[in-house]
């Protein structure tokens, strides 16, 4: 099976991405990274500004670490003598993996390179675009959005983050088909829960559940390959939806005592611990 995989690069799913990249980069043919801050999206400067007023400094803070922090921080753990994270670009290169950076997924560009690419399924981790229906009709076979969190509860942007507050810390990802433009919303393929104890930031709470790709991507294709049409047992989960987090949001996180990051958690993630 010919794969594409899309992602927004960040701290929290880099480890997972290169791992996954290293170790199934045969099939793997295509990979689409999103530019999060193209001027499609308001650009860096307007985003922050945005955030900023709406959310606060913490959030701005723990945003930008995470979203792009990465190129500063490699350039660090090379000073200190340690091997950091490369990027996912370094890696695709590395296999000879095509990889391309959208403003639109949507794009005729996008498309007409999945469509040359002969990709029969793409997939979807963490990503921040909705697809319509001229992508989700470009590969074969369909598309499969690996989402971090136990749909149909959170749903939506920041699924960890209203997981710990309102899913009684409930963690897992689900992967689901993609058959429309409604947001994590798709038949379910399959799910798995994910422990974290006492997490020791919001940060390293993404990483350790988004870490867990690394098992669940394998699982998820090999039940495809079995049957295209698998269907897990439906959820009994409340159905919820979020947007971007609110300051009442981050207030009651703040009275969790979780704080956004911490330094000690970023140096480690930087770390090439891959295989």
């Amino acid at each position: 099976m010919r794969i594409a995989l899309s992602n927004i690069e960040n701290v929290a799913t880099q480890n997972a991405m290169v791992t996954v990249l290293r170790r199934y980069h045969r099939d793997i043919k295509l990979v689409i990274l999103s530019d999060p801050y193209s001027q499609k999206n308001g650009g860096f400067f307007t985003q922050f500004a945005r955030n900023l007023r709406l959310r606060g400094m913490g959030f701005v803070n723990y945003l930008c670490i995470k979203m792009t922090a990465m190129p500063i921080m490699r350039f660090v753990a090379k000073v200190f003598g340690k091997k950091p994270l490369p990027s996912i670009e370094q890696v695709c290169a590395e296999y000879q993996i095509l990889c391309i950076k959208v403003k639109d997924i949507n794009s005729k560009e996008a498309v007409a390179e999945v469509k040359r690419q002969h990709i029969d399924l793409l997939s979807i981790f963490y990503f921040d675009q909705i697809l319509h229906e001229v992508m989700i009709e470009a590969p074969k076979i369909g598309v499969v959005n690996f989402h971090p969190a136990f749909l149909p509860s959170c749903r939506g942007l920041f699924p960890i983050l209203f997981s710990y507050l309102y899913n009684e810390q409930k963690y897992g990802l689900s992967a689901h088909w993609v058959t429309n433009t409604e947001i994590d919303a798709g038949p379910l393929i399959a799910q798995c829960a994910i422990e974290c104890h006492e997490p020791s930031s919001l940060l390293q709470l993404d990483r350790t559940v988004c870490d867990q790709f690394t098992v669940f991507y394998p699982q998820v294709m090999a039940l495809l390959s079995d049957d295209l049409n698998t269907l897990s047992p439906h959820s009994s989960a409340t159905e919820s939806y979020y947007s971007y987090p609110n300051k009442a949001h981050l207030k009651e996180l703040k009275v969790r005592q979780l704080p956004f990051l911490r330094v000690g958690d970023i140096a480690k993630m930087m770390l090439d611990s891959s295989q």
